[in-house]
C-alpha cells in the first residue's frame, strides 16, 4: 500500500515539474523569440534590405489583402498562406506596426454594394479576375481581386499579388512565381510610401518621340512612386537633366545632333542612368493599307554614341515563331477587325528565361518590329558589366534593311527559315563607362567641366519603341493599358517590365534583388492523384487506426505487467 502512494506522489510530482518546465519555456520564448526556418529555399526568412525598410516605419503600416473566401481554389488558398506567412514575417521584425485585414470583396448579398467596392478596387489599381475553377469535373466562376491596398501616413497604394499568365506558362507556375515575388511587393511598395520625396524620371522630347498619349499609362504608373516631367531636350545646355534620378528615351524618329548626344553622355559621365528604347527601322502595321511596306532606316545617328558604350542595334528585322497575333479581314487587308486574329511573325512575344531582378518572374513581353542588339567594345570598357535581360525563342528569324513586309506572311510561315537561335532584345550596361566624345572637341566651357570617364552608371537599351508604348483607339479617343491588346483582349508584362527597369535604374536600397528569389515548383502528378485516390484514401484511414490499436495493446501489455502483483 505504502508502495502505490510512493508511486502515486512521484507521478504527481513528476506532471507537476513537467508543467512547470512547459510554463517556463513558453515564458523564455516569449521573452526570446526566434524564428527558425527550415525550408530549404528560405521561403521564411526575410532579407536585410526589407528587415532595415521595416525597422524604419514609424507609423502603423495597415495591409489590406482582397484575397478571402471559403470557396477559394487550392492555387488560390496557398496564395493566401503565403501572403499571410509573410505578413506575419513582417509583424515579428515591426511588431504591432504591421496590421493586415483579408477581405472576401464577394462576401454580402447586395449587388448594389458589391459593384460600388469593385468600382473602388478597380479605381486603386486593383485589377479583377473573372476566374473559371475547375475542381473534380465541376466548373465555377467568381470574380477575385488578387491584390492589396497598403496605408501609411495617411496615404495608400496598391500592388497586385498575382503575375500574369501569358504563353506556354501553367496556372502552378503563375502561382509559384506570385508566391516568390510577394516579399518584394509588399516591401517595394511601402518603401514608396516611406520614401517620402519622390524621385524625378525624365522623359525625353525633341527627337520625335512618342506622343504622351502613347506614354500616358506609363506616366500615370510611374506617378504613383516618381515625380515625371517631360524635358525638351533641345531647348536646355549641358546640366539640366542633372536633377533626373533616370531619363526615358521613348522611340525616337529623327536626328539626334552632336550636342544632343553630348547633353546626354556627360549626364552619364556623372552616374546618370536611361533607358532606351529605339528602333533603327520604320516599320508600321497601321502603314501596311496595300498590304505591303519597304523599310527605312530612322536618321538617328545613335549609332557611334552606342557603341562606345558597349551595344549596336541593328538595322534589321527579327521574326520569331512565337508570336503574338494581328487582326486581319483577309479580303481587305486595309481594314483591322477582331473577327480574324492570325499569328504574326514579326510581334515576337518574349517570355523572360533569366534571373535578374528586372525580368525574373514576368510573363510574356510583346514586341513589336523589333532590331536585334549585340554586345561589342567589350575591350575599350573593360568595367562596363554587359547582361541580357530579354531574348527571342531559338525559333527566330533575320531579315536585314530594307525589308518588305507583306500581310501574306502571316500565311505563308516556312518554319525551316526560323534557325536563327536566340537574339538580343534588351541589354543592361553598367559600370564606369567611358565618354563617346573623349578625345573629340567639347563644346566648350560654356557647357561645364568635361568628364571623360563615368561615375558607376546604369544604361538600359531596348531594340523597340513600341514596348512602352500604350495602344490608343483613335476612334474612342481611348488609351489602354500598356501592355494590354484590346483585340485579343490579353495583358502582357510589358509595363512591369518598364517598371522594374525604373526601379533597377534608380533603387540604391537593394529590394530589387529580392526579385531573383526562387522557390522550386514541387508538383504532385495530377493523373496518379486521381486515379490512385482510392487506394491512399484507405491507406490514410486504416494505418492511423490500426497504429493507435496497436499502441493500446502494447500499452496495456506493459501495463500489467509492471503493476501486476
Amino acid at each position: 500500500m505504502n508502495k502505490a502512494k510512493e508511486k502515486k506522489r512521484q507521478i504527481i510530482i513528476q506532471a507537476i515539474l513537467m508543467l512547470a518546465i512547459i510554463v517556463a519555456v513558453n515564458i523564455i520564448c516569449n521573452l526570446y523569440y526566434k524564428r527558425i526556418d527550415l525550408t530549404g529555399d528560405k521561403r521564411f526568412t526575410l532579407s536585410e534590405p526589407t528587415i532595415k525598410m521595416l525597422k524604419k516605419t514609424k507609423d502603423v503600416v495597415f495591409v489590406k489583402v482582397y484575397l478571402e473566401g471559403d470557396d477559394l481554389p487550392a492555387g488560390f488558398v496557398r496564395l493566401h498562406d503565403a501572403i499571410k506567412d509573410i505578413l506575419d514575417e513582417f509583424r515579428s521584425v515591426a511588431g504591432d506596426r504591421i496590421q493586415y485585414q483579408f477581405i472576401n470583396p464577394n462576401a454580402g448579398n447586395d449587388l448594389e454594394g458589391k459593384k460600388k467596392l469593385y468600382t473602388q478596387l478597380a479605381s486603386l489599381g486593383l485589377r479583377p479576375i473573372n476566374l473559371s475553377v475547375n475542381e473534380d469535373d465541376k466548373f465555377s466562376q467568381k470574380i477575385i481581386f488578387p491584390g492589396a491596398i497598403i496605408t501609411y501616413n495617411n496615404e495608400s497604394l496598391s500592388t497586385i499579388l498575382l503575375e500574369d499568365q501569358v504563353g506556354n506558362v501553367s496556372p502552378e507556375e503563375v502561382l509559384n512565381n506570385s508566391v516568390t515575388q510577394i516579399e518584394y511587393k509588399f516591401a517595394n511598395t511601402l518603401r514608396k510610401l516611406l520614401s517620402g520625396m519622390k524621385p524625378k524620371i525624365g522623359i525625353v522630347q525633341g527627337h520625335g518621340e512618342l506622343d504622351p498619349k502613347y506614354l500616358k499609362d506609363i506616366e500615370t504608373a510611374l506617378t504613383e512612386y516618381y515625380t515625371v516631367d517631360y524635358v525638351d531636350a533641345p531647348k536646355y545646355k549641358v546640366g539640366r537633366y542633372d536633377e533626373y534620378a533616370a531619363l526615358i528615351v521613348a522611340k525616337p524618329d529623327s536626328t539626334f545632333s552632336e550636342l544632343e548626344k553630348y547633353k546626354l553622355d556627360q549626364y552619364i559621365m556623372k552616374g546618370g542612368k536611361v533607358l532606351f528604347c529605339i528602333d533603327n527601322l520604320m516599320a508600321e502595321l497601321d502603314s501596311l493599307h496595300s498590304g505591303n511596306e519597304l523599310t527605312v532606316s530612322y536618321p538617328l545617328h545613335l549609332e557611334d554614341f552606342f557603341y562606345k558604350y558597349g551595344v549596336r542595334i541593328n538595322d534589321n528585322l527579327v521574326l520569331d515563331l512565337n508570336r503574338h497575333y494581328i487582326p486581319l479581314i483577309s479580303a481587305a487587308y486595309g481594314s483591322q477587325n477582331s473577327g480574324n486574329l492570325l499569328k504574326w511573325p514579326f510581334y515576337p512575344l518574349v517570355t523572360p528565361s533569366g534571373d535578374h531582378p528586372i525580368v525574373n518572374g514576368l510573363s510574356g513581353i510583346w514586341f513589336q518590329f523589333a532590331n536585334t542588339i549585340d554586345t561589342v567594345n567589350g575591350k575599350q570598357n573593360p568595367e562596363v558589366k554587359k547582361t541580357i535581360l530579354l531574348q527571342t525563342s531559338p525559333s527566330s528569324r533575320v531579315m536585314q534593311n530594307p525589308v518588305l513586309i507583306n500581310l501574306n506572311m502571316v500565311k505563308n510561315i516556312d518554319q525551316r527559315m526560323y534557325t536563327a537561335g536566340q537574339k538580343n532584345l534588351a541589354v543592361l550596361l553598367e559600370g564606369s563607362f567611358r565618354s563617346a566624345f573623349a578625345n573629340r572637341q567639347n563644346p566648350g566651357p560654356e557647357y561645364g567641366e568635361f568628364l571623360t570617364k563615368s561615375k558607376p552608371a546604369k544604361i538600359i537599351v531596348v531594340s523597340d519603341g513600341d514596348v512602352i508604348k500604350n495602344q490608343f483607339s483613335k476612334s474612342k479617343q481611348q488609351g489602354y493599358p500598356l501592355g494590354y491588346d484590346p483585340y485579343t483582349n490579353q495583358y502582357f508584362a510589358n509595363k512591369n517590365f518598364i517598371l522594374n527597369c525604373i526601379d533597377y535604374l534608380v533603387d540604391e536600397s537593394g529590394l530589387i534583388s529580392l526579385r531573383s528569389k526562387q522557390f522550386k515548383l514541387r508538383l504532385l502528378d495530377a493523373g496518379a492523384v486521381k486515379s490512385d485516390a482510392t487506394y491512399w484514401k484507405t491507406i490514410n484511414t486504416i494505418i492511423p487506426i490500426f497504429l493507435v490499436i496497436l499502441f493500446g495493446i502494447i500499452y496495456n501489455y506493459i501495463r500489467k505487467r509492471r503493476f501486476s502483483v
